[in-house]
Order: C-alpha cells, then structure tokens, then sequence
C-alpha cells in the first residue's frame, strides 16, 4: 500500500521533509486508512509516525578546500616520532609472534595470518594479541 499522502499530511505536520517522515513498518495497515489532517496528528501523538533527526553535512572537505591541511605548523611531535613508537611496537608484536610460533603454540599458518594483521596495525600491544588468540581459541593445547 502507497502511503505517499500520508507521508507529504505529516511532513506538513511535523514541519520536515518527506523524506524525514518514519512510518512504524508495524502499522502500515493502520496509517494507511488514515486520510485527514486530524487522523495524521493523532498518529503523530501516538508515535507511530515521527521526524527523523536531521542530518548534518562534514565539514571536512571544505576546510581542505579552503587550506587548512595537516602541514608543518598544525602537526605535534618531530619528523620520527610516529615512525619510531610504530618501529618499537611492530617490533615487539612480531618478536611475541616468533616466540609462540617457536614454543609451538600456534601454527605456522596462523603465524603468517597473524603477522600480516600486525602490519595492518591490528594490534595495540602483546597483551591484545594475547587476548585476540584466547578469544578466537588459537593456541594450541600442549
């Protein structure tokens, strides 16, 4: 059933656009029957039929248009920073890799899957990759 009325009385009603207006799925039947003003408001009362929220348009492109980008002046910390603390971390995450593959704990295969996730940067810290292989019952029993 089309509720294209209903949805142009409410929007009236609610002071928004068409396309904001949320029929509940639930009640097609009901708001379907409904064709004057009154019917509509009382919906709208009820809750059956609302506003949705409006959404609001990013910002972040215009301010890259208009030249606010990340250059020398806005960024914090020296040249090496990010590279030096992702080289001390990368290395740890991998070193903890080796040593599990070594002790047997887990399999060569899930060692290759899990370094390639350590370059995607998909672990924080030894401790999450702990936790990350608990959790998906990758270790081996021993």
């Amino acid at each position: 059933m089309s509720l294209r009325s209903q949805r142009r009385i409410a929007a009236s009603l609610l002071k928004a656009g068409e396309t904001r207006v949320w029929i509940d799925p639930e009640e097609g039947d009901r708001v379907g029957s409904a064709i004057t003003r009154q019917e509509i408001a009382t919906l709208i009362r009820e809750g059956r039929i609302r506003a949705l929220p409006k959404k609001g348009v990013s910002r972040g492109r215009a301010r890259e248009r208009m030249g606010r980008r990340k250059k020398a002046g806005s960024r914090k910390g020296g040249l090496g920073l990010g590279k030096s603390l992702w080289v001390h971390r990368i290395r740890a995450l991998r070193r903890q890799l080796r040593g599990l593959r070594d002790k047997r704990q887990i399999t060569p295969k899930d060692y290759k899957v899990m370094v390639g996730m350590a370059k995607g940067g998909a672990f924080r810290s030894t401790s999450h990759i702990d936790e990350y292989l608990k959790t998906h019952q990758m270790l081996r029993k021993r």
